[in-house]
């Protein structure tokens, strides 16, 4: 199996939004990670997608969500737990870094899975560089092109 990835939200529903069913076939090349929060997050964007902004329909936003989750069920996607973490490494890391405790747990959980963070979130990025590799969702979308 190729690298390990974490992904934010930010990256995580483009993926689902632009590859739909043809991410089971990146899953066995590469071993994906979100956290637990993420899943949350994620149905929420969706939601939000469908019924705020209506940049995609209903259907799709149920489609994606449903297919997130089979994913998830299947192991495709592994979640990171909160439990997981060693949480006041999360809490000095927001300290020394001056970022949220949830940017942190990213970091952290990156670390945790040994994977790169991928997100469009450029504050996160920066700080997060500085203890992980990190991605744009460009930069994975290239590293995920059959070779």
């Amino acid at each position: 199996m190729g690298e390990s990835y974490l992904l934010d939200t930010s990256v995580m529903i483009p993926l689902l939004l632009d590859y739909g069913d043809k991410l089971l076939d990146v899953s066995v090349r590469t071993q994906l990670y979100v956290t637990d929060l993420g899943v949350y997050e994620a149905g929420n964007s969706l939601w939000k997608l469908a019924l705020l902004t209506r940049t995609i329909s209903v259907d799709d936003s149920l489609e994606a969500l449903e297919l997130f989750l089979e994913i998830l069920r299947r192991g495709y996607v592994k979640v990171v737990r909160f439990d997981e973490l060693d949480l006041l490494k999360v809490a000095r890391l927001s300290i020394w870094e001056g970022i949220t405790f949830y940017d942190a747990s990213y970091i952290v959980a990156a670390e945790k899975a040994r994977a790169i963070l991928v997100t469009e979130d450029r504050e996160l990025r920066e700080k997060a560089s500085r203890h992980v590799k990190t991605l744009i969702y460009a930069q994975l979308k290239q590293r995920l092109q059959p070779s």
